[in-house]
């Protein structure tokens, strides 16, 4: 069923300008509509959203930010502290796009951005500059290079056999 939107009396605009008008206003409030001409004048005709199929969303998906590393972070024990020590902040809702014409009100100043994660957990948004992401990622990789160059080093406290990485033929 298509739904059209009239003046407040129901009777379509006199004017298309006067439609796109009330198109702009409702476009802020996040509807779609297209103006069309109708029964003698104009009226703006709303669009359908489109159609998310379930199970192809992901909820933790949030928008990238440049030159920022963002991470949703279980909200248990010291996670989120530790985290804020190495370097995240928490990101606040008013910091995401949003398709929420309140996501600007006041009560949405200094929310943080978070979701359910299963089992009563919450996940908290966080982000950290990307050179911080980079040094730590750095540090992580040097750890297993050191790791695994220990495993392939012969021991000399008495161990058996000797350990090869690589194709066998």
């Amino acid at each position: 069923m298509i739904e059209f939107i009239k003046t407040k009396e129901g009777k379509p605009f006199e004017t298309e300008n006067a439609a796109k008008m009330r198109q702009g206003q409702l476009k802020k409030e996040g509807s779609e509509t297209r103006v069309v001409e109708t029964d003698g004048g104009w009226a703006l005709e709303k669009k359908r959203p489109k159609r998310i199929p379930l199970g192809t969303r992901n909820v933790l998906r949030y928008p990238d930010r440049p030159g920022y590393h963002r991470h949703v972070i279980n909200d248990v024990d010291d996670n989120i502290l530790v985290k804020q020590q190495a370097g995240y902040e928490i990101v606040q809702k008013k910091d995401l796009p949003s398709g929420d014409p309140r996501a600007g009100d006041a009560s949405q100043m200094g929310m943080p951005v978070s979701k359910g994660v299963g089992h009563g957990v919450k996940g908290v948004l966080m982000e950290q500059p990307i050179e911080f992401y980079n040094e730590d990622q750095k540090v992580r990789q040097d750890k297993i290079k050191a790791d695994e160059s220990a495993m392939k080093q012969p021991s000399s406290e008495g161990g058996y056999g000797k350990v090869e990485i690589g194709a066998t033929g």
